[in-house]
């Protein structure tokens, strides 16, 4: 029975998300293929914090990724290996929106791949 409503902490659970997709070396596709949770779910789980999800679905995807991976329930809401900058300096943020573009990029690529290996 699920306690935890994770739809109102949709950006910790992406960055979460996030980081375990990172770890494991998971692209999107591959993401999707593991957990059941169609692609373009990923996708708003990911890039939009669910903003286009309604409340329940985004919940029974989170229960069900945590299924699929044998995770504890609040697994998603815990701070995971997300890599914070503690400067604020322009230079610092610039280079961060420029290793997220890099990420994104670095994520397609490996979607396109993905389909291509069978």
């Amino acid at each position: 029975m699920m306690t935890t409503n994770f739809f109102e902490h949709r950006d910790a659970v992406a960055q979460n998300m996030i980081a375990l997709m990172r770890k494991n070396g998971y692209s999107r596709q591959t993401f999707s293929k593991l957990t059941a949770v169609p692609r373009p779910a990923v996708d708003q789980l990911l890039l939009s914090g669910g903003e286009n999800i309604n409340e329940s679905v985004f919940n029974s995807y989170i229960l069900q990724i945590n299924q699929a991976f044998d995770l504890h329930e609040n697994y998603f809401l815990t701070t995971k290996e997300i890599a914070k900058s503690s400067s604020t300096s322009s230079v610092n943020n610039e280079q961060s929106e420029r290793v997220k573009e890099l990420y994104f990029g670095l994520d397609c690529i490996m979607d396109i791949y993905s389909m291509y290996i069978r």
